[in-house]
């Protein structure tokens, strides 16, 4: 009984490492409560998030995009998370709280400058139209802010890292 109960955690890890690796050929991303590792080259660099996210715990974590130019390095991240750090049954208490991420770095990993955009949200009502998506190698993603009726369009070109995130917002439209 206890290997066929070690065997399944184990699968379930391996399984769990397996759905954490990121799109960004090289890299590979994991998590810990409010901070993320990244490993690049067998190295593996913690970067402490913990004020540019809204969950209160991180249960998902993807690197979307990865670059060096002039000297820095980028990273587009999603991070997603509970709303509170234990789920109940109250308000929010099983809600979700998701970031996308654009992150300044310099040759040491140090953060240099960091966007980042709520892009679901349990406490601010923000639901995205579609989630995001890559066309073109361009991400887009469209979310709502029913609290401040915020339409949002996010917009990150990889060919220009040092850019950023570009945001175009715009008030709802009464009826």
């Amino acid at each position: 009984m206890k290997t066929i109960f070690l065997t399944v955690v184990l699968l379930f890890s391996v399984q769990l490492a397996a759905a954490q690796k990121s799109n960004a050929p090289g890299y590979r991303i994991s998590f810990a409560k409010r901070s993320v590792s990244v490993t690049f080259r067998q190295k593996t660099h913690r970067l402490d998030i913990y004020k540019n996210i809204d969950a209160a715990r991180i249960v998902r974590a993807k690197i979307l995009f990865a670059a060096q130019k002039a000297g820095f390095r980028y990273l587009v991240l999603d991070v997603s998370g509970w709303s509170k750090a234990k789920l109940d049954d109250r308000q929010c208490g099983a809600g979700t709280e998701s970031n996308l991420l654009w992150i300044k770095l310099d040759t040491a990993w140090k953060i240099i400058e960091v966007q980042s955009e709520r892009y679901e949200s349990c406490w601010a009502s923000i639901e995205p139209d579609e989630g995001y998506s890559v066309k073109d190698g361009i991400l887009t993603a469209e979310f709502m802010n029913f609290r401040d009726e915020l339409n949002t369009v996010l917009t990150y070109d990889p060919r220009t890292p040092e850019k950023g995130f570009r945001l175009e917002k715009s008030k709802f439209l009464k009826q």
